[in-house]
């Protein structure tokens, strides 16, 4: 799954798409208008930039619904045992699958996300 004629900008812009979505952690929006910003930019220049940062973004969104649902689980303190633990696996592991996701994007890879990489592979058309 790799790409033989991706430039070095290219693979930085697509390890960004990933590794700026971490300032979620930081900063609330920044986890969807970093990947959105770099996706706009490069939809029409990058097939290969536009994918990382479309399924960044749609991974990002993903971990929004799973968060709202632990959330909600966690309003009740008999699910709150299971959803407060569930949230710091779930924020632990999602950093861990970004990284990996950067440096693969930087080594000229096609990585996929589970789940949401099929669907960004069909709207970029790659």
């Amino acid at each position: 799954m790799g790409q033989s004629n991706v430039t070095d900008e290219e693979r930085l812009w697509a390890m960004l798409a990933h590794l700026l979505a971490l300032l979620g952690y930081v900063t609330w929006l920044g986890a969807y208008i970093a990947p959105l910003v770099i996706y706009l930019v490069y939809k029409d220049k990058s097939h290969f930039v536009a994918f990382h940062a479309l399924q960044s973004l749609f991974f990002q969104l993903a971990l929004l619904v799973v968060a709202a649902i632990c959330a909600l689980l966690a309003i009740t303190i008999v699910l709150a045992c299971i959803a407060i633990p569930l949230a710091i696996v779930m924020s632990v592991g999602a950093l861990a699958y970004i990284i990996v996701a950067a440096i693969r994007a930087y080594n000229g890879e096609l990585f996929e996300y589970w789940l949401v990489g099929k669907w960004a592979r069909q709207i970029v058309g790659i």
